[in-house]
């Protein structure tokens, strides 16, 4: 039987080594373009790049990242907005209670008490005479012929803040 060559021409039989030796085997040079034979395509590489893909590919990441990070980004810019909603509305609760607590020290005095009667409800002392002046204004006239309503401390609508963005955000992510 004959040896039967391989593709740079030498046998399979010189190409084997004996058994237990290095089975590395190392040529010196290229092969020649001319050892190819002819009438055979050359080998084609399995991926050509075709670079009127590389914006379609890129386009599909983002969409494939939008539509996977979009749910996530929305929940929670509507967390952070209420967030920083609650934390205005507390603000504000503190500040009302300070002003409230304020209040009751002044009325737990006698001035306070004294001066609350006189200006939010109308009352005099015993022996002291009120004089009201009408400019002739019916309106004027109708509101004071009903002693005031006393005051009472707003609740205050505490807005949170709004900057530049939150306008387009509020619209992007549905927030109301």
């Amino acid at each position: 039987m004959k040896p039967r060559n391989t593709k740079h021409g030498a046998s399979a039989n010189a190409q084997r080594a004996p058994k237990g030796a290095d089975r590395s085997v190392s040529f010196a040079s290229k092969p020649s373009p001319k050892a190819q034979p002819k009438g055979k395509a050359a080998a084609r590489p399995l991926f050509v790049p075709r670079w009127w893909m590389l914006p379609i590919v890129i386009l599909a990441a983002m969409a494939f990242f939008i539509a996977t990070y979009y749910p996530v980004a929305r929940v929670q810019y509507r967390e952070t907005r209420e967030r920083v909603r609650l934390e205005a509305e507390l603000q504000a609760l503190k500040a009302r209670n300070a002003r409230l607590r304020v209040a009751v020290d002044r009325l737990t005095t006698p001035e306070g008490v004294e001066d609350y009667a006189r200006l939010q409800l109308g009352m005099v002392k015993k022996g002291e005479h009120v004089a009201v002046v009408i400019d002739g204004d019916e309106s004027t006239q109708s509101a004071l012929a009903a002693p005031p309503a006393p005051r009472v401390d707003s609740e205050e609508a505490a807005a949170p803040p709004v900057g530049p963005w939150t306008a387009f955000l509020d619209v992007v992510f549905a927030v109301e």
